[in-house]
């Protein structure tokens, strides 16, 4: 397949977020591209071949993992970052409530779906790449996709003892100032 074919049929651009204003998107190896796949069972076999060959998702159980990305991909909430073909980092959220984001930040409750046009919230499950440029640029479009809603996520990297770095952000207009916490 060629990569204007999978340009072309397989995603939408997150423009603002990715390119600069009247540009078109980057062939240069070194410039990864930030792109929503279409639900399609390719879209979940990209983002599955991916992950399958990242610690520590390398390890995980097919089943109830393959059914979060699914749910991901299929719900349009997640992202994938691409040089040339090749997926170097994936982002995937769901979206909740700010009640239910903040007990899982907590460590007091389970983390659960709700209807997108129930949410007030997404919590990022799954962000992955090997390059922390591209990490950051997954995060900041996974906030521009979810405009208005606090955004939670914990940080936890593979071999680290420390406990994990959790963090809520509220996605505010531009003229708004931005809050975080930890």
């Amino acid at each position: 397949m060629r990569n204007s074919e999978f340009e072309n049929d397989h995603h939408n651009m997150l423009e603002d977020e990715v390119m600069p204003e009247n540009s078109a998107p980057s062939t240069d190896l070194a410039h990864a591209v930030i792109l929503q796949l279409h639900s399609s069972f390719e879209a979940f076999g990209v983002v599955c071949d991916y992950l399958s060959r990242i610690e520590p998702f390398s390890r995980y159980e097919v089943g109830h993992f393959s059914t979060i990305i699914r749910h991901q991909v299929r719900g349009g909430h997640h992202l994938i970052a691409m040089r040339g073909q090749v997926v170097v980092g994936y982002a995937g959220w769901l979206l909740t409530t700010t009640e239910i984001g903040d007990l899982w930040q907590q460590n007091l409750g389970k983390l659960t779906p709700v209807a997108d046009h129930l949410s007030n919230a997404a919590a990022l499950t799954v962000v992955t790449s090997l390059e922390k440029r591209v990490i950051a640029r997954l995060i900041r479009g996974a906030r521009t996709l979810n405009p208005n809603k606090r955004v939670y996520f914990k940080r936890q990297y593979e071999g680290d003892d420390q406990s994990a770095r959790k963090a809520s952000v509220k996605n505010m207009s531009s003229d708004s100032p931005r809050t975080e916490q930890s």
